[in-house]
């Protein structure tokens, strides 16, 4: 069965739960949004110590090359 909700009536519902439960809810959503955001956190610094690696090799592009691959 699928059905829809509001947001205020989401919200009716979050704000009638004990307050045990709203920290139960709030720490999975805080693991849920970790969990979406750290692996494009991982890819950045993966990127940007590879950056410095070719950098330090003396493995550097021209700025116009750079501009084109943004």
């Amino acid at each position: 069965m699928n059905g829809t909700i509001s947001m205020d009536g989401l919200w009716t519902i979050v704000d009638s739960l004990s307050l045990k439960n709203k920290k139960w809810l709030a720490d999975k959503l805080q693991r849920s949004l970790t969990d979406a955001v750290a692996p494009k956190e991982k890819e950045i610094l993966s990127g940007i110590k590879q950056s410095m690696k070719q950098a330090k090799a003396g493995e550097t592009l021209p700025l116009d090359t750079l501009w084109d691959q943004l």
